[in-house]
């Protein structure tokens, strides 16, 4: 009986630490829409499953030919600390655009991704 009731907390113990291992800032909303076809865009935004450093985290914003585009300074939206703002800084032409983004989560642990979108 001692030997079960020992291992109760144990397993608890490394549910938990199994569980803070995997919290990661997931992507889980874009605008503009990942593969969506838009006007061009002021913004990037992207919002995930937990509060991101803005100091941290980024983006890069390619056109077609491979071109690298101007952006501003990545912040978080005010009150909500797991949405990146990324202000585009030229309006876009007609095209495909891919974003290439990483964060680090308040916890510090870091993720990135890429997708496109198409400005009409």
């Amino acid at each position: 009986m001692r030997t079960f009731s020992l291992r109760i907390p144990a397993s608890l113990a490394l549910a938990l630490i199994a569980t803070q291992a995997f919290a990661h800032a997931q992507l889980e909303k874009a605008t503009p829409a990942v593969g969506g076809t838009v006007a061009s865009p002021s913004e990037i935004r992207l919002e995930f499953s937990e509060g991101v450093e803005p100091r941290f985290s980024g983006v890069t914003l390619t056109a077609a030919g491979g071109a690298t585009l101007p952006l501003g300074a990545a912040k978080v939206e005010a009150g909500h600390q797991e949405v990146l703002v990324v202000p585009i800084a030229k309006s876009l032409s007609a095209g495909v655009y891919t974003v290439h983004w990483h964060a680090v989560s308040v916890d510090t642990h870091h993720t990135q991704g890429t997708f496109e979108f198409t400005v009409r």
